[in-house]
């Protein structure tokens, strides 16, 4: 029996897996990665580490399939930056999604770019996490490092050189640094130029299916393998869940990690007809779009509280807490902007919040309300897509916040759809190696792999009593975020030091 070996790197963890052609994980090794804050607003991880890491999980579970493995797969975490210099070292560390840094250029930015124009372009909407923010930040607040930029590389790239010797990257980690053509999935000259960086700093593009290379004989060597493996590019760690998940046609699929999307698989790059920039589109595959959005806010803010609030509680604490509550938390409504959002009408600048708080609401309350916020905003994007005539039937939840019995039916009730559990706990992984075995030609398509690979487990019906009560503090949130936009900004003006 064929297998594939199946990295996926996470902004918390990094796990490598051996997957056979019937889409079970028969060996998986997990390891946590730090994250380092050594300045005010950086999240990074470091680049050594994150290579060592790799080859300790590899030497544990490589040996032993050494003669069965077909090739390996990537998957990993959009926003990475990794500005390196012409002797291939890293100049920072690998900036991530939770780097608040370039925050502090985004006035700048949106009134010297056309936001609108580069939204047409590229699919994304203005935010601070993309790497053309992180190359003008760079370029204002570090300017000794922007200099001596030789490659930009994310986070797959840097996988593929340290494994191949190649830089070269795929269209759905580079749909988030605001330089591709979501239309033709390659880089954007003019974009490239307004950023103030040469094309040839940046990874040569390949599609997510293509083969970058063989594995370099060194690391073959290193890690166990008796032979050098092709290296598949593969897809992001969102889009592989989408895969895996069965995000096709009617069926959106969402993520609950520490951030958490709501997507599906469309085939053409669709935008926001209303202006406003909801809608996240990012390359998958060829004639293949992944869209919907995502919110920089869903784990992190439940870690959060937990560390900070409810202090001695763990997850499933908090979730029997949620449950001793009705829908609607009695009136208190969770803004949970920590780290600031994605959605323009949010704001990177956001900051998180609790609305109508009284001296009768108890943890069960700031609980639930915690889950019922994320919900609303992640409602924000199923709405838009609604907008934009996709509409959706099903919805499948996968991520470790799944595996709450309360946060599936509150997602069910808010967005007024069926909601069913991914039984798999490694849909990223999977979705990784339904790729693989296609383009192997153990399958004809995706759909036909999925048939085999992709398992369910419980469902969740919307509760009419519960809709209609979701309905109205849904309506009241979406009034809240436009009306607090303004406020977050001048909020940030007289908070700084």
């Amino acid at each position: 029996m064929k297998h594939v070996l199946v990295l996926d790197v996470g902004t918390t963890n990094m796990k490598l897996a051996i997957v056979n052609e019937q889409g079970n994980v028969v060996s998986q090794e997990t390891k946590k990665i730090n994250m380092y804050r050594n300045e005010e607003g950086a999240a990074e991880h470091n680049p050594k580490e994150l290579w060592d890491d790799f080859l300790e999980l590899s030497q544990k579970i490589v040996p032993s399939f050494e003669n069965e493995i077909a090739l390996l797969v990537l998957s990993g975490y959009q926003f990475g930056f990794l500005p390196i210099d012409k002797n291939n070292q890293p100049l920072t560390g690998m900036i991530t999604l939770l780097d608040t840094r370039s925050q502090s250029i985004m006035i700048d930015f949106e009134n010297k770019f056309s936001t609108e124009k580069i939204y047409q372009k590229t699919g994304c909407p203005p935010a601070f996490n993309y790497t053309l923010q992180r190359i003008l930040w760079l370029k204002k607040e570090k300017p000794e490092v922007f200099r001596n930029i030789y490659k930009i590389l994310d986070i797959k790239s840097f996988f593929i050189y340290n494994l191949t010797g190649q830089f070269i990257s795929e269209p759905s980690i580079a749909s988030t640094t605001q330089l591709l053509d979501i239309k033709t999935q390659d880089w954007d000259d003019e974009l490239i130029a307004q950023a103030g960086i040469k094309k040839e700093q940046l990874p040569r593009l390949l599609p997510g299916n293509a083969i970058a290379d063989l594995i370099k004989k060194e690391v073959a060597d290193k890690i166990g393998l008796k032979k050098q493996i092709p290296v598949m590019l593969g897809v992001y760690d969102g889009g592989a869940m989408i895969l895996g998940m069965g995000g096709f046609e009617d069926n959106a699929v969402c993520n609950l990690g520490t951030t958490a999307m709501f997507r599906c698989a469309y085939s053409k790059p669709l935008l926001d007809k209303s202006g406003n920039y909801r809608l996240q589109t990012y390359a998958l595959l060829p004639n293949l779009w992944a869209t919907g959005g995502a919110v920089n806010n869903a784990g992190i803010v439940i870690d959060w509280f937990i560390n900070n609030i409810a202090k001695g509680m763990n997850y499933e604490d908090l979730n029997k807490e949620a449950m001793k509550v009705s829908a609607g938390s009695n009136g208190l409504i969770c803004f949970p902007f920590l780290t600031g959002e994605r959605d323009p009408r949010i704001g990177s600048l956001a900051t998180g919040s609790f609305f109508g708080l009284k001296t009768t609401h108890t943890t069960s309350h700031l609980a639930r309300s915690i889950f019922e916020g994320i919900g609303y905003s992640l409602n924000l994007i199923k709405i838009a897509l609604e907008e934009n005539n996709v509409h959706l039937k099903y919805l499948t939840v996968g991520g470790s916040g799944s595996k709450s019995e309360v946060w599936p039916q509150i997602l069910a009730d808010i967005f007024n759809m069926p909601v069913t559990k991914s039984l798999t706990e490694n849909a990223t992984l999977i979705g990784e190696a339904m790729l693989a075995f296609t383009e192997i030609g153990l399958y004809k398509n995706l759909k036909e792999a999925g048939k085999i690979f992709i398992k369910k487990g419980d469902s969740y019906q919307p509760n009419p009593v519960n809709v209609k009560k979701y309905e109205s503090f849904y309506e009241f949130f979406s009034e809240m975020v436009t009306c607090y936009h303004d406020k977050y900004i001048k909020h940030s003006i007289i908070s700084k030091d």
